[in-house]
């Protein structure tokens, strides 16, 4: 990715898409990506485990978006396990929503648009008499004819009507239960077009009940861990990117502040589970770009003693796009580098000693962990 992105941003002159490029190169390079023996986990057993010593925060970096999907994961089976199982009526379901075409508009625009559709949906009396709380992603897809954005859905609810059909079929039952009328297809639609989107055909929505441990051989069935596999792991799909058109990759590369791709929805946020609204978002999310890096590795970066503040406590180092604009490029890339080899050595540190018996080795063979500072000196 990396190299068709360098090729692309210089042939387009994009300085921001070239350092994107140079940064995913210094995140994927063998002297910073690194496998162990004899980690461990809270129960004592031990693994193997690979990693990156310094983590370039990029929706386009391999490394990263994995990291980012397992902190998602991490999140959203804590939400389920705040929330609960439910009961009998309103339980955990798993659905897709693949919206319509829509052309004209890049990966981002679409992906912010539908994100605002899908605020406006939750806000409705439909979303809010039946949805308890529960977890959202949004994936994308590249056709010839332009993007198709799906978002995946976990939620905790009472029976979601996908159509008109299923609408009309289960009308008694809303009526008895105290749910608003009306199907996921109709509002959403609705809602997209109420942020100003020419829809292009219909949303088309496939919904799952979700079980403990699901059942073989249903189709309409799946397992609590699979469930959760695959809301989050669309995060990580690099093949995604590999088919973005060379005229757009610049723009994606360019983008400082990605659309939500993840985020907690209702009670899902704030623990206890409440009874959905029976008449009558500040969201927490995993954001894309670099702004997501602090919270995946403690960089440990340092700054120079003048300057820091009166009180003696050190402010946010520069970043790398502001920095871009005040040096040159040479002078830039000295920066980086140095920022990066403090990140790595600190990350290494930290690796030692989380797992004082693990030993650890870079793909370009540099070692450390247990016992290696005895035997290199014997």
């Amino acid at each position: 990715m990396f190299e068709r992105l360098a090729l692309v941003a210089k042939a387009s002159g994009s300085r921001v898409a070239l350092a994107v490029a140079w940064r995913l190169a210094q995140c994927t390079h063998a002297q910073n990506l690194w496998t162990s023996e004899d980690q461990h986990n809270a129960n004592g057993e031990l693994y193997a485990g690979t990693g990156g010593n310094w983590g370039c925060g990029n929706r386009l970096c391999p490394m990263c978006s994995v990291t980012m999907s397992r902190a998602s994961r991490a999140r959203a089976r804590e939400a389920v396990e705040r929330l609960g199982w439910g009961d009998w009526n309103r339980r955990w379901r798993s659905l897709v929503l693949t919206m319509p075409l829509m052309r004209g508009a890049d990966v981002t625009d679409a992906i912010a648009r539908i994100n605002e559709a899908f605020r406006l949906l939750t806000n409705r009396l439909f979303w809010k008499s039946r949805v308890a709380g529960g977890v959202k992603s949004v994936e994308f897809t590249v056709r010839p004819e332009g993007f198709h954005v799906h978002i995946h859905l976990l939620v905790l609810a009472d029976f979601i009507p996908v159509d008109a059909k299923w609408e009309q079929k289960m009308a008694a039952y809303m009526t008895r239960r105290n749910l608003a009328i009306g199907n996921l297809q109709s509002e959403m639609k609705h809602c997209l077009r109420a942020v100003g989107s020419e829809v292009l055909g219909d949303v088309v929505v496939f919904v799952k009940d979700v079980r403990r441990r699901g059942e073989r051989d249903n189709p309409h069935l799946v397992s609590l861990d699979k469930a959760l596999m695959e809301t989050c792991k669309y995060l990580t799909k690099s093949e995604s990117w590999d088919k973005i058109p060379d005229e757009q990759l610049v723009k994606v590369a360019e983008v400082e502040r990605w659309p939500r791709m993840f985020e907690l929805l209702g009670a899902a946020r704030c623990g206890k589970a409440k009874a959905p609204e029976a008449s009558d978002n500040k969201t927490e999310a995993v954001q894309g770009g670099e702004a997501s890096t602090s919270s995946i590795y403690h960089h440990g970066l340092s700054t120079s003693d003048d300057e820091l503040k009166g009180d003696g406590k050190r402010p946010r180092s520069q970043t790398w796009r502001r920095l871009l604009v005040a040096l040159s490029w040479d002078e830039w890339v000295g920066e980086m580098r140095r920022r990066i080899q403090r990140a790595q050595a600190y990350r290494k540190a930290q690796l030692a000693e989380k797992f004082p018996f693990a030993r650890f080795k870079t793909l370009a063979g540099e070692m450390w962990g247990f016992g290696l500072e005895e035997s290199l000196a014997a």
